[in-house]
């Protein structure tokens, strides 16, 4: 039921929102492996079987049959595979994360592997300007081919399969004085799509411990695009470890601290952001919604060990789902879910810890048996384990004798640099890669963290967090007009991706972060709106781009924003648009159990919804298909609930949070707890 938000208290029902969050060592499924139906279904429906003669009934039953050998033949090899963290050598620091052989070749992602209307986006990035960089020493060369190849997994809108691009050659040489980051040239004449990419080396330092060097050599050797792609974990890394050690001196000394490429500066919070405090807190991020519509969601989904966990099942199936389709994003959730669980818990329990490695194990094993996609999958596993193990030294580096917080903020002065390390803090270098890569991509993959960063903006500065990228926005202000010059832009840039490129998976990565934000029994948004009391000024007008969103976009440059009626009544057109159409009943779901009742709320209504009436409904229309269908449903209700303004209250309202404890604070450390966050 609704609760009544309007209250000086915070209501019982709000304090977590009829969720649990229960820790790791409650949670016995932590311990099992990770699985899910799209995992199942794509290893037993590889290039051996075209999805077309399933439709026979015998060929059926044999398949059947099929799928439990294959299956068992790939669990046994991912235990041959497997290397867990807790044996991987001081040389070899990710092995853990990309255990096999590591050698050149690619293939490019298409609709041969998921069910995304759009075929590789790799050939629309031919004339694209990136800017030089000062640093490259390295030049990679990698040159592809188109070839087609058969679908594989359940494929739903593919199963012929679809072009992709194949690696032809690839090479390494020194850099040309003045060439550009990244550049791509199309020989339609020989079908040869030319990527060059050129690259800094990173010395690692007591602190990255062998990891930059490690995430370098691998990458590099595979092709320019992994390369393109790591590169950006790899400077996030080098930068983090930089930047949190300019936090420490800040936090002691309350003096501004400068870096080549940044500011760490102390921070004064906003006195004109208000809230009824106390705040409902943060959550851990392996907190659970145990409501009836996602248990019937993880039974429909054949969940196994730590899927089961809403707050990873949103990370994992459904954000996978949503921006992929099709079956093979079951494989890249079984990454994402082992990672949730590192991020939050494994660095601290070695035994959570080892759910990671079995996770790429498997991984990698699926791509071995695969005789159609693995080339593509080893590229993302690659991807994903070294941004993965860069994420995870910079954890450990945060984790390494945490002082006592105080509110900081980093301004960055290189807004090509911070979209790479941004994209790379998200989870989302393996989306780069997907999209083309290049400055556009970086930007609205890396800079549409807007997205993120909102929601967390007074958190992160009250715990010492240095990935904010708000601040850089803002140029280091967080008056209400730059802040609300930032927010339209992001909206400008959604309505943009929506109308033009709906389906490029980094334009997707911000659309399901907003949804996962939603679902994901941590950030708590929803929960946060309803300790404001902002009505209908609080709707916030796009600003749009001349075109593609560019890096500069996204920064506040003192445009006048319109506020108030003018964009509520365009975010009520256009659900009433949407409303007119044959939607989807999951999406109908999401519609009736949140997006109304917070536009109402934003009017002046008293009400809304715990978190256990709505997490359910997000998922599963993260889920649904037809996924052409939901996407275009989903940007609609995304763009609505930032129009209205709706996520704006809740951003002010993390403006208001206080904290008491150890810097970066707030994931499932031994340190975190509800009297830390008020």
């Amino acid at each position: 039921m609704p609760y009544i938000a309007r209250a000086d208290e915070l209501p019982e029902i709000a304090q977590r929102g009829g969720l649990v969050d229960p820790r790791a060592d409650h949670q016995h499924a932590f311990n099992k492996r990770i699985s899910c139906r799209d995992v199942t279904d794509f290893i037993s429906n590889t290039a051996e079987v075209s999805p077309l003669e399933l439709r026979d009934k015998k060929a059926a039953a044999r398949h059947t049959a099929d799928n439990k050998s294959r299956l068992y033949k790939i669990l046994a090899r991912t235990n041959e595979l497997n290397r867990p963290f807790s044996v991987r050598g001081a040389e070899q620091p990710i092995s853990d994360l990309l255990p096999g052989l590591v050698v050149s070749g690619g293939l490019s992602r298409s609709p041969a592997f998921d069910c995304n209307p759009v075929v590789s986006h790799w050939g629309d990035r031919t004339d694209e300007y990136s800017a030089e960089d000062p640093n490259a020493t390295v030049r990679l060369t990698s040159t592809w081919n188109t070839i087609h190849v058969r679908g594989e997994g359940l494929n739903r809108e593919s199963p012929h399969g679809a072009p992709c691009w194949a690696l032809k050659s690839h090479g390494i040489s020194p850099i040309e004085s003045g060439a550009p980051k990244f550049s791509q040239q199309y020989d339609s004449e020989n079908d040869t799509l030319t990527t060059t990419v050129n690259l800094a080396r990173r010395a690692d330092t007591e602190k990255t411990q062998g990891v930059l060097g490690a995430a370098s050599s691998i990458s590099w050797l595979r092709n320019a695009r992994v390369a393109d792609a790591v590169d950006c974990a790899v400077g996030l890394l080098a930068d983090a470890a930089t930047l949190l050690e300019a936090r420490d001196k800040v936090v002691t000394s309350g003096n501004t601290e400068k870096l080549d490429f940044a500011e760490v500066r102390p921070v004064d919070m906003p006195s004109w952001a208000n809230a009824r405090k106390p705040l409902a807190p943060k959550l851990s991020g392996v907190a659970d919604s145990p409501d009836q519509v996602t248990d019937d969601l993880f039974a429909a989904e054949l969940c196994q060990g730590p899927i089961i966990n809403t707050s990873i099942f949103s990370m994992s199936v459904g954000y996978n789902r949503g921006v992929y389709g099709g079956s093979i994003s079951g494989l890249w959730s079984i990454m994402d879910s082992a990672f949730v669980l590192d991020y939050s818990i494994g660095v601290h329990n070695s035994a959570v810890s080892d759910r990671l490695s079995f996770a790429f194990a498997e991984v990698t094993a699926a791509a071995e048996a695969s005789a159609s996609a693995g080339p593509h999958i080893d590229d993302i596993r690659i991807v994903k384990g070294c941004n993965y193990g860069c994420l995870r030294q910079k954890t450990i580096i945060e984790d390494d004798d945490p002082i006592e917080s105080a509110p900081c903020m980093v301004v960055w002065n290189d807004l090509d640099r911070l979209a790479r390390y941004k994209l790379a803090d998200a989870v989302f270098c393996h989306v780069y890669y997907d999209s083309g890569g290049g400055e556009q991509m970086a930007a609205i993959a890396g800079l549409g963290c807007v997205a993120h960063d909102w929601i967390d903006l007074g958190p992160d500065m009250m715990c010492g967090e240095v990935s904010n990228i708000i601040p850089s926005l803002t140029r280091g202000s967080l008056e209400e007009g730059p802040l609300a010059e930032v927010y339209a832009r992001l909206i400008g840039a959604m309505i943009w991706y929506r109308n033009n490129d709906p389906y490029n998976p980094a334009a997707l990565c911000l659309l399901f972060t907003h949804w996962w934000q939603l679902s994901n029994c941590r950030h708590r948004p929803i929960t946060l709106l309803g300790r404001t009391d902002f009505g209908v000024e609080a709707a916030i007008a796009p600003i749009m781009p001349e075109g593609r969103p560019e890096l500069e976009h996204f920064r506040a440059s003192g445009t006048r924003v319109e506020r108030g009626q003018g964009p509520m009544s365009s975010s009520e057109e256009r659900l009433k648009a949407l409303l007119a159409t044959d939607i989807l009943p999951q999406t109908r779901g999401v519609v009736d159990h949140l997006v109304n009742p917070v536009l109402d709320y934003v009017k002046g209504a008293d009400t809304l919804p715990a978190e256990t009436e709505f997490v359910g409904h997000v998922l599963s229309a993260e889920l649904a298909y037809p996924q052409g269908q939901k996407i275009l449903e989903l940007w609609d209700l995304a763009i609505v609930m930032w129009e209205c303004g709706a996520m704006w209250g809740a951003g002010i309202a993390g403006l208001c949070y206080t904290h008491t404890g150890k810097v970066n604070c707030d994931r499932a450390r031994h340190d975190l707890a509800d009297h830390t966050w008020t």
